[in-house]
């Protein structure tokens, strides 16, 4: 594996990322825009930067246009073209300002962003699987409790390594270069021999209905979701969803 560079389509910022994560979604630490992380070089000159591509969209080369005589604009088709354009640029300014909630999601590398299902709803189980329950946490008197049991998840791990919760309440824990960082807030506390607890106030959660996360082992396993949890996303990556009962203010911390 080699790492290069390539420009983001929107504002130029260049990032550095491994040949690993070709073809995959990051988002630019700049501008916030989703990229698709172009193909690696074949050179490993240091001056040969690519450029990605807006996710969700391709590239498709012009057709051949037959040069001609340009008729003059019809009056009409001024002021229809004006409109577009005026509407265009009022689309643009919404996205930005909204980009915090529309393009938050797990940076490239984790396999917890949801393409197919950005809401989280739950999907529904399998038909006759009476084993089909939400897993990793309940509202309990004005608290979320995240709760991860290894044999749940269909894992062992040490009795020391830490877990984490991530979700896009904590932007992922920003790992936006693909690195997790130790995140102390974010910290399960073993309660049990076979289980880890953390606990946060429900008002923190408000800001939403539904959340998506994880649960991270060692800062760098990402708990992949058993088909029996109820509250799996659709879609792939699959994410768990957390769902808050009312919606009265707050921001996560």
């Amino acid at each position: 594996m080699s790492e290069f560079k390539y420009a983001c389509p929107v504002c130029g910022q260049h990032i550095k990322c491994d040949s690993s994560h070709s073809g995959s979604v990051m988002e630019c630490p700049t501008c916030f825009q989703k990229i698709t992380v172009p193909p690696a070089p074949a050179t490993d000159d240091p001056k040969f930067i690519l450029t990605g591509t807006t996710a969700g969209k391709r590239r498709f080369p012009a057709a051949p246009v037959t040069p001609g005589p340009a008729a003059p604009p019809a009056k009409g088709s001024l002021v229809a073209g004006t409109t577009f354009v005026f509407l265009l640029c009022a689309a643009v300014a919404a996205l930005f300002v909204f980009r915090g909630m529309i393009f938050e999601s797990a940076p490239a590398g984790t396999n917890a962003v949801n393409t197919a299902n950005p809401l989280g709803a739950p999907s529904n189980p399998a038909p006759g699987n009476p084993t089909a329950a939400a897993l990793g946490y309940r509202v309990d008197a004005g608290e979320v409790v995240f709760v991860f049991e290894p044999a749940a998840f269909g894992v062992d791990i040490a009795a020391d390594a830490p877990v984490h919760v991530a979700g896009n309440f904590n932007r992922w824990l920003d790992a936006s270069d693909g690195t997790i960082h130790p995140a102390p807030a974010w910290q399960m506390q073993r309660v049990a021999d076979h289980r880890y607890e953390l606990h946060k106030q429900l008002a923190d959660f408000h800001q939403r209905p539904q959340w998506e996360f994880k649960f991270v082992v060692n800062l760098n396993q990402w708990i992949e979701i058993p088909e029996t949890a109820l509250n799996r996303t659709a879609g792939q990556p699959v994410n768990l969803t957390l769902t808050i009962p009312d919606k009265a203010g707050g921001v996560p911390n």
